[in-house]
């Protein structure tokens, strides 16, 4: 009897045992997954990132004035000739091309010619004369902020729970072409026209701009080291700061997760996840490349960058690397001849702080490179790739 006893309490303790292992497993499971998938080790630390999507607030939508503005076709330094025979080679129908280079339409303006096609010529091309025009516009910067660049494996991201009815899911892929995985979009005043319900407009913008963005987290412990990391992440004037606060958390007892928000300058930590606002009665807007060369400067510039000026900004001040990029270098996509198409900061591993576009319906958020890549491989020239080039600034 008293072995049986025995071997009762034998159980019990056993049981109590496993009663409390368990939770404590399923609580560090949960936490694991409360903080993310830990990126590639490297001079970063510890780094955790938590995909999340994110869309435009009703407010800065400029649905009225984006339909009213119509759609504008810009051909850099091409003749109403050289359209002419790109629209032939297009295959489109021959009713269609006197009605795109109409007087009423077509604008010379220079050496260049602008297209104001109405939103039915926009809506009824056929396919393959969509993708000659958007490609042939991708070319240039000043189409660039129409084209929306949509992987198709967001597509029930962006639309399963939308509320937009099948119609308009149906007019919005006639308005895109294909390119590879994504979708290309460049019909929206078109499109928004077509729409006769401005709550439905009003849908359909914001899943259009949801996009893909993640956020990150440090782990810092009495482990880390400390010096490797205030050197990775503390660069120019903000370095005695980075440090002192990497110190303090690093003697918090058992380790803390901390947003790497707190490590940013402060111009890109205000701005991360972001929407261009109104000031001063006007919408400032800025692209990548103001948003590359700003990055760690106290007082930001308020002019507009254009390829050529951030061109010739990196060439004074930033030097090519060939190395492992590290926080603050200025990721430039180029076509194969030098022509720049996109940049952004290198954060950690494939990891950068972009602005796609400008325009107000996208923030400032981070990316993954291979993301990007896939996203402006349709400005590529003949199906070339774009060339990945890193630079850093002579001063850091």
């Amino acid at each position: 009897m008293l072995s049986k006893a025995l071997l009762i309490l034998a159980g019990i303790a056993i049981g109590i045992s496993v009663a409390r292992f368990f939770p404590k497993k399923e609580k560090a499971a949960k936490i694991a997954e409360e903080l993310g998938t830990r990126v590639k080790p490297g001079p970063w630390g510890e780094l955790y990132t938590v995909p999340f999507i994110i869309s435009a607030p009703d407010e800065i939508l400029p649905i009225r004035a984006i339909e009213s503005a119509g759609t504008h076709w810009v051909f850099k330094n091409c003749t109403a000739l050289e359209i002419s025979h790109l629209l032939e080679f297009a295959d489109l129908p021959e009713s269609m091309r006197s009605a795109l280079l109409a007087p009423a339409v077509a604008h010379v303006k220079g050496i260049d010619l602008e297209l104001t096609p109405p939103p039915e010529i926009v809506v009824t091309l056929p396919e393959k004369a969509r993708q000659v025009i958007y490609r042939k516009l991708a070319q240039f910067p000043e189409n660039r902020s129409a084209f929306s660049f949509i992987h198709k494996d967001t597509l029930g991201i962006r639309f399963d729970d939308s509320g937009i009815t099948k119609d308009t899911l149906a007019l919005f892929r006639t308005l895109c072409c294909e390119h590879g995985d994504y979708l290309v979009f460049g019909g929206l005043p078109a499109m928004l026209a077509q729409i006769p319900d401005y709550g439905e407009k009003v849908r359909f913008m914001k899943a259009l701009t949801r996009q893909k963005t993640m956020l990150l987290r440090l782990r810092v412990t009495k482990d880390s080291d400390i010096g490797a990391l205030s050197q990775y992440w503390g660069k120019g004037t903000w370095a005695p700061n980075i440090r002192t606060i990497l110190k303090g958390i690093e003697r918090v007892p058992g380790g803390t997760f901390m947003s790497l928000m707190t490590l940013l300058p402060p111009l890109p930590s205000s701005q991360l996840y972001f929407y261009p606002i109104e000031s001063g009665g006007q919408t400032v807007v800025h692209d990548c490349h103001w948003s590359s060369l700003n990055f760690f400067r106290d007082v930001s510039d308020a002019v507009a960058v254009n390829p050529e000026t951030f061109a010739r900004d990196l060439a004074a001040n930033y030097f090519p690397i060939t190395g492992d990029p590290r926080y603050g270098d200025i990721i430039v996509m180029t076509k194969p001849d030098g022509e720049i198409v996109h940049s952004a900061v290198f954060i950690a591993d494939e990891i950068v702080f972009t602005k796609n576009g400008a325009t107000v319906a996208y923030p400032w958020m981070f990316a993954t490179i291979p993301d990007l890549m896939k996203q402006y491989s349709f400005l590529g020239t003949d199906g070339q790739q774009l060339k990945l080039r890193y630079f850093r600034s002579k001063s850091m």
